[in-house]
């Protein structure tokens, strides 16, 4: 395989260049675990694979407890299937402690008090409640427990990880947060035996072409301990090497090229977000572009398989005003933006406009 020809394999894996024919919880089972910190970026992920579906019917799935979001992989929030919720918390949640160790100290955190605050939120949400983070702030501190200096972040994050919470159903704009166990009382998913090699191989048919680089990456285990999993997988594996790099996929259809059609992604889509070497789908411009000090990455235009923009977009109250902004000033077709803005548009509900 060339470098084409991994883009479009990754554009056909990713369901990105062909339909997914299942349900938004299907989507994140394929890809095992869909990053979803920021939550319009992670719902429009999913619309985008499977035409069809709106934005409502992203939040009526995380509503039905189809889908679930929660700290995950690298300690931040993932969409993921219910089956999947448990096994890979419990796998990740030890090494994000042992990577969290120094902060917690600085910050006066340790197993006692990571108990005592957990005590709290499970008898502040027993029998069905869902609360805000503000809400649980306030509990939290008429208990004596401090929540300042980004302590309420790591409150939240190690809850999610050791299974005693999960993000619940929004209340007008504002989230809140259940009970995992009431949340999903009835999953019972039997965890695999080897559950590093078995995220390798569900990383790879979801991702792949990627490398352990890559892997090591996106569920933030030392890339050593990934290459054994990779290798403790290598019958359920295909590898190939190309420019000194060793890829790694599932097997199942190669695709040569990557088509030309313009698609609009978040700029924390699997797509570019879940490989430690970005360069392959961001040139020059796009990597100054998608490095902003702050860690907002911007909403990205992919067309044959790379970045070759981003885009804005203001949601009116009956109305989606989108703004391109191209890399080079070479003129993209007409017919090409409308159909991406009509597909985006289609999802949020509304119709939607390209502005100058």
């Amino acid at each position: 395989m060339n470098h084409a020809a991994i883009l479009a394999t990754r554009l056909y894996r990713q369901f990105l260049s062909r339909p997914f024919p299942g349900s938004p919880a299907e989507v994140a089972r394929h890809l095992c675990a869909m990053q979803a910190q920021d939550f319009a970026a992670a719902k429009w992920a999913i619309g985008l694979r499977c035409p069809g579906i709106t934005d409502a019917d992203v939040e009526k799935s995380l509503e039905a407890c189809e889908l679930i979001r929660i700290s995950s992989l690298r300690g931040t929030l993932h969409f993921m299937h219910p089956e999947d919720v448990r096994w890979i918390t419990s796998l990740v949640m030890p090494r994000v402690t042992s990577q969290c160790t120094g902060m917690w100290k600085k910050l006066a955190l340790d197993k006692s008090v990571f108990d005592r605050v957990f005590h709290i939120m499970q008898d502040a949400l027993k029998n069905g409640a869902a609360l805000s983070r503000a809400e649980l702030r306030v509990i939290l501190e008429k208990n004596h427990i401090a929540t300042g200096d980004h302590r309420m972040n790591q409150f939240l994050t190690l809850a999610g990880l050791e299974q005693v919470i999960c993000c619940g159903p929004r209340r007008g704009k504002e989230f809140t947060y259940v009970l995992l166990d009431e949340w999903l009382p009835h999953v019972q998913a039997k965890p695999p035996k080897n559950p590093l090699s078995e995220l390798a191989v569900r990383y790879m048919a979801g991702h792949g072409p990627a490398t352990a680089e890559d892997f090591s990456w996106w569920c933030g285990f030392p890339v050593t301990q990934c290459r054994q999993a990779l290798n403790e997988a290598s019958q359920q594996l295909e590898s190939f090497v190309l420019a000194d790099q060793t890829y790694y996929l599932t097997q199942g259809d190669r695709i040569e090229k990557p088509d030309g059609k313009l698609r609009l992604l978040s700029g924390f889509d699997e797509y570019y977000i879940s490989y430690a070497d970005r360069s392959l789908v961001a040139g020059k411009a796009a990597q100054e572009v998608m490095s902003p000090q702050n860690g907002i990455l911007p909403y990205v235009v992919i067309a044959k398989g790379k970045i070759v923009g981003t885009w804005r977009r203001e949601i009116r109250k009956q109305l989606v005003e989108m703004e391109y902004i191209p890399f080079e000033k070479t003129k993209t077709g007409e017919r090409a933006l409308s159909t991406a803005a009509k597909t985006y548009g289609k999802f949020m509900g509304l119709a939607a406009t390209w502005i100058e």
